[in-house]
């Protein structure tokens, strides 16, 4: 930046603008931004150390919170680590109704995503619409795990709750109603001319590129990069059923923006074959005990943000002797947002925008 006159100016982490809890501080030279500089620590609560010092069954509820957008799949991921290190094979039913609270997390991310990208842009209907949406799926999780945001609904062993007995006429009754919405949502955005001048040609990276900054999930599919685990390195009982895995091709804004609507469909097919082969007669649990023998677990998992792992190691005992997570939102605040300033011209208009279209999950950081 030598030999230009730059103002700099801190972006949140109270401004609408931001994703989160999280600020920058920008250096200005006009309207363009050309350096970011992220500020995190808003929420920091050290979270891997915490579990360090907590009991296995306690670490449940601290697993999902460092993303409240997307607490699903984090959850699912711990469990599966701890049945990892106790080599346990939990009943063919918990894996299939693990996958409908996946993708049903899955979609209730991408809803509020556009919520985010929508508000940016000033197209707050259809970002209300969204909103609509994503509340029937909190209420179907209240109704099945008693909570709304986070669910406690995966445990180590399989799944804690027993399902209401209309389980799938219920779901599948949500699953239309949610599927009816994201479609009038998507019409308003994707085919808004205003949606189109903002997001086209913003923020775009190669194949090359995304995997070289670290990118997964839907912004290195965008790019044409089709790479996702649940088929690449499938789980669960993802290899048994039929889906497609969205990618774009110019990988900007407004291609992220066009894979996670695609994705959204996806998970809705996914959860309608799942519940089929759900039996609500059949175990839902296996026991695990409370102590934990030694053993190191690892457990990978297509979140809505990317490729998500949690590695854990235990000496024997009631509490783990290490954990440590791989953040989804890492590259996408910090190698991603560098680069593309970098290379391209983001006004400080333009900067909330490529922050929602990358969908960053800024306390993922502060874990």
């Amino acid at each position: 930046m030598e030999g230009r006159n730059t103002q700099i100016v801190y972006f949140g982490p109270q401004h609408p603008g931001v994703p989160g809890n999280i600020a920058f501080k920008l250096w200005l030279d006009g309207d363009r931004v050309v350096k970011a500089e992220v500020i995190p620590g808003f929420l920091h609560r050290g979270f891997e150390k915490m579990m360090e010092n907590r009991t296995w069954e306690m670490n449940v509820t601290l697993s999902y919170r460092f993303c409240v957008e997307d607490p699903d799949h984090l959850e699912i991921a711990y469990a599966m680590a701890v049945e990892d290190i106790v080599n346990a094979n939990i009943p063919e039913n918990a894996k299939w109704i693990r996958m409908i609270q996946a993708e049903m997390g899955r979609i209730a991310s991408h809803l509020f995503w556009s919520h985010f990208i929508g508000g940016s842009i000033g197209l707050r209907t259809p970002a209300y619409w969204a909103v609509t949406a994503r509340e029937e799926i909190l209420k179907w999780f209240g109704r099945i795990a008693g909570h709304r945001v986070y669910h406690n609904l995966s445990v180590p062993g399989g799944i804690r709750y027993k399902l209401p007995a209309d389980f799938k006429e219920h779901t599948l009754k949500v699953l239309d109603f949610v599927e009816e919405k994201a479609r009038d949502v998507e019409e308003a955005l994707l085919k808004n001319s205003v949606f189109k001048a903002r997001t086209r040609n913003l923020g775009k990276l190669t194949s090359e590129e995304a995997l070289m900054l670290g990118v997964t999930g839907p912004v290195l599919r965008a790019t044409g990069y089709k790479y996702d685990l649940r088929v690449n390195a499938p789980y669960l009982n993802y290899d048994k059923v039929k889906f497609e895995v969205p990618t774009g091709s110019i990988g900007d804004a407004y291609d992220r923006s066009v894979v996670r609507f695609k994705e959204i469909y996806q998970s809705i097919s996914i959860i309608r074959q799942a519940l089929e082969e759900v039996k609500l007669d059949e175990p839902l649990r296996i026991k695990i005990g409370l102590t934990i023998p030694p053993g190191e677990g690892v457990a990978r998992v297509e979140s809505a943000r990317g490729e998500y792992v949690i590695h854990i190691i235990s000496q024997g005992g009631r509490k783990p002797y290490r954990v440590r997570l791989r953040s989804m939102s890492m590259p996408l605040l910090t190698t991603v947002v560098d680069y593309i300033l970098s290379k391209e011209e983001i006004t400080i208009a333009d900067f909330p925008v490529l922050l929602a279209s990358l969908d960053p999950c800024p306390p993922d950081l502060d874990r």
